[in-house]
């Protein structure tokens, strides 16, 4: 009946809304632990209905997703009950039971009460978490020595092409490093070069510290932990498309290469948090990408009560790096909350990070901050799009590049 009445007379229906003496109310309460959100209609239901509610509840525990509700119809009756089995697999996929889910019903009215959890892991439980990974970064060595002589020497104000060339000649696996950077599209390269001198030329005496402390953070990051190959490539996919954004935009072309750098780093903290046992934490694996590995901002600070962004900024304080990558890393997901003048470079990274994210199914137009989108002068979903195929086609044509630089 519903199926008939509702799907071959649906415009009569909403006509006859604005007659009816039936209403439903939502109402949102913000408690100590929980957030509860109440629906209410001022009709009673009869038991049968009830009772297929109750029924649509429990099958709801059968399915890892709603595409098994669909695959197994729950009911034929008023388009299967797929809206209620929906809302407990998000519940449940959130970590959230279904105690937190309850319905009730008078002669006046019928009422659905959802309270959704401040904490989805104990208080303690998400201290230790936290302390955890704070201590794993403690426990971090400093940047190897001769990272940091390298960094002194490009610190040094009367410092000269031949001498930070040949203190980078001391060290094969460096030399190897600068060399494939300068060769690659991060600096715009188009003709090779097989010299150190050159390298360090084309990279420019301002950019080699930032250089040398990404170098020493990979390599220290690379021999402690396993998997990184996917925040590299994407972390370097983000800085490509921060100078793709920069160039489109033709605005702060003077931040080109402060971007370039700082997006490598833009991830930092995602590899300690990968280091952590998840298993430890059925929320975060429930949510977590299984192409990626990657959590996303909110569950990490909804379960964790920290970020990989804070991770990744005691990270580079305690590597001593400078203060527009150490904003960059803290704030390039709420680009909105760095106050110092970083801000626009942070809102670069974010954008880009999005854009970039966008080709493994991560972000879209809608997701982006609206001032943002006003600061880049991008005013229509067609515009961000054809943004983003245009930037997809400029890195795929340096594909070949980024893959040597990764090796």
């Amino acid at each position: 009946m519903y199926k008939d009445e509702f799907g071959h007379n649906r415009k009569r229906v909403f006509l006859g809304l604005d007659h009816s003496n039936y209403k439903i109310t939502l109402s949102t309460i913000c408690k100590e632990e929980y957030i509860e959100f109440r629906v209410r209609n001022n009709a009673k239901i009869l038991p049968e209905e009830k009772n297929r509610i109750l029924k649509r509840v429990q099958a709801s525990t059968k399915y890892k997703n709603i595409n098994d509700a669909y695959r197994e119809s729950v009911d034929n009756e008023e388009s299967s009950g797929l809206g209620i089995v929906l809302i407990h697999i998000l519940l449940r996929n959130s970590g959230i039971s279904n105690q937190f889910f309850q319905l009730m019903t008078t002669d006046e009215y019928t009422e659905v009460i959802i309270r959704i959890p401040k904490q989805l892991i104990p208080k303690e439980n998400q201290t230790n978490i936290k302390n955890l990974l704070v201590r794993e970064v403690s426990s971090l060595p400093p940047l190897p020595p001769q990272i940091q002589k390298l960094i002194l020497i490009a610190k040094k104000k009367d410092v000269d092409w031949h001498e930070i060339s040949a203190q980078v000649e001391k060290d094969p696996a460096i030399t190897a490093e600068i060399l494939k950077i300068a060769n690659s599209p991060l600096f715009g390269a188009h003709t090779p070069i097989i010299s150190v001198l050159e390298g360090v030329k084309r990279i420019g005496l301002k950019n080699l510290e930032s250089i040398f402390l990404t170098l020493g953070a990979k390599k220290i990051l690379n021999s402690r932990y396993a998997k990184q190959v996917l925040v590299w490539t994407h972390s370097f996919k983000t800085s490509m498309y921060a100078r793709f954004l920069i160039e489109d935009r033709k605005k702060h072309l003077k931040l080109l290469e402060p971007a370039i750098i700082s997006a490598l780093l833009h991830d930092l903290g995602r590899m300690v948090l990968l280091s952590l046992d998840l298993s430890q934490v059925n929320q975060i694996r429930v949510l977590r990408s299984d192409d990626t590995n990657e959590i996303s901002e909110w569950v990490e600070e909804y379960t964790l009560g920290t970020t990989h962004s804070e991770i990744g900024h005691l990270m580079a304080e305690k590597w001593n790096f400078p203060e527009e990558i150490l904003d960059v890393i803290r704030y390039h997901h709420k680009p909105w909350q760095c106050k110092t003048r970083n801000n626009i470079l942070c809102q670069i990274i974010y954008l880009a990070d999005i854009l970039a994210n966008i080709g493994r199914g991560k972000g879209n137009y809608s997701t982006v901050e609206p001032e943002v989108l006003e600061y880049f002068e991008i005013t229509s979903e067609k515009e961000f799009r054809d943004m983003q195929e245009r930037f997809k086609l400029q890195f795929e044509e340096h594909r070949e590049e980024y893959q040597t630089l990764l090796a």
